[in-house]
């Protein structure tokens, strides 16, 4: 694991779809509960990540640092999962999606958390969109 000391600035409820980061990961939830968890990077924090995975600092958001942004949803959305008793949950693979200003559209009828939190790298995000229709 990255080792890394992170805060959680806050929470919010989600207003808008537009990200503030350069790199997103989804990971849908089905089973007992429906929705998705998304984790967006910037691309310093990215790159960061990559370079204490792989040892090479990337220049883009390439193939591998994108591989890295889906390896941390799937860990993030995993553990929450675990730490949350959430039994009957599955998890789907990552998505992932990477562009300046990208939009983040959950279900029309989930209700969107948003956790800021800031790194020794800046700032990400995770985003927890739980369908209430059901």
């Amino acid at each position: 694991m990255l080792q890394w000391v992170v805060s959680l600035e806050g929470i919010a409820e989600k207003a808008g779809f537009q990200s503030k980061h350069d790199c997103s990961g989804f990971i849908g939830l089905s089973g007992g509960m429906k929705g998705s968890i998304v984790v967006s990077v910037g691309r310093e924090v990215a790159f960061a990540a990559a370079e204490a995975f792989t040892g090479v600092r990337p220049t883009s958001i390439d193939s591998v640092v994108k591989d890295l942004v889906g390896e941390l949803t799937n860990m993030v959305a995993g553990s929450s999962k675990d730490r949350l008793g959430f039994a009957g949950i599955s998890l789907s693979l990552p998505t992932v999606v990477a562009g300046n200003e990208h939009s983040i559209w959950f279900h029309t009828g989930a209700t969107v958390e948003i956790l800021h939190f800031t790194s020794p790298y800046g700032p990400f995000s995770v985003e927890v969109g739980i369908r209430n229709d059901l």
